[in-house]
């Protein structure tokens, strides 16, 4: 399932191009955050999108409500892969097919054409998708970012996931707890703010890397007995742990 998510958008004309690309790629679901354009303009635009805009479209006024039943959240932005800042260190559009598949819940989320997301939202997400280009112009029009980042999944919906047998998938369930102990240990240990690139990077290498059920049931249980030897080193008890 695939959730496309615009967060803010400014021009009603994006806004309209977008809701056809939701109609040409077959998204599953589309997701407006408080919007700030004006919505009939945008309907205006979407021409044979209309009915996407009047019939599909869910608007919200709060971010979180429309990632936290993800099981994939995947943020994008022009702004990436600068020195020293690991929260946008990106990945690109051909590694998509590392995450793409029919029994996840992939969040796809777009920010504002002014400023895009901001560093709270990106840290919100699993992943930050660069779409790389010319670098001295590397800026995209906001539904262009979209259609080119629709297309790719498209086609990884199409092909990939004839691919992959049920012993192969990572349930959701093991990416909820990879994401819930990376969280815990490194809660446990930060000692300063810089200490929360630790969960961004542990989070982002066990999600890329784990390749099957077998091999994310192994590495949660590893991640709970770290979890329970640094509480006990931190004077608590089992009981006391979540």
């Amino acid at each position: 399932m695939i959730r496309l998510i615009v967060v803010e958008p400014e021009g009603a004309y994006n806004v309209g191009f977008i809701a056809r690309l939701v109609k040409n790629f077959s998204v599953d679901e589309f997701y407006l955050v408080n919007p700030k354009c004006n919505m009939q303009e945008a309907i205006n635009f979407s021409a044979q999108g209309r009915e996407i805009l009047e019939k599909k479209a869910v608007i919200v006024s709060n971010y979180d409500d429309t990632i936290k039943d993800l099981d994939i959240k995947i943020a994008t932005s022009s702004i990436a892969d600068n020195e020293g800042d690991l929260l946008r260190k990106s990945i690109k559009p051909w590694d998509l097919d590392r995450f793409i598949e029919n029994n996840k819940k992939i969040g796809l989320i777009f920010g504002r054409e002014s400023v895009g997301l901001t560093r709270e939202e990106i840290m919100k997400a699993d992943f930050l998708l660069h779409i790389p280009g010319n670098p001295e112009y590397p800026v995209l029009n906001l539904s262009h970012a979209v259609g080119i980042i629709l297309y790719e999944v498209f086609k990884l919906r199409n092909v990939k996931n004839t691919e992959k047998n049920e012993d192969e998938r990572i349930s959701s369930e093991s990416i909820k707890l990879l994401d819930y102990y990376s969280k815990k240990i490194v809660d446990i240990l930060k000692r300063s703010e810089g200490d929360e690139n630790m969960y961004i990077a542990l989070k982002r290498v066990l999600l890329k890397g784990v390749s099957d059920e077998v091999e994310a049931r192994t590495v949660i249980r590893l991640l709970r007995k770290i979890y329970v030897k640094v509480n006990i080193a931190e004077g608590k008890s089992e009981d006391e742990m979540e």
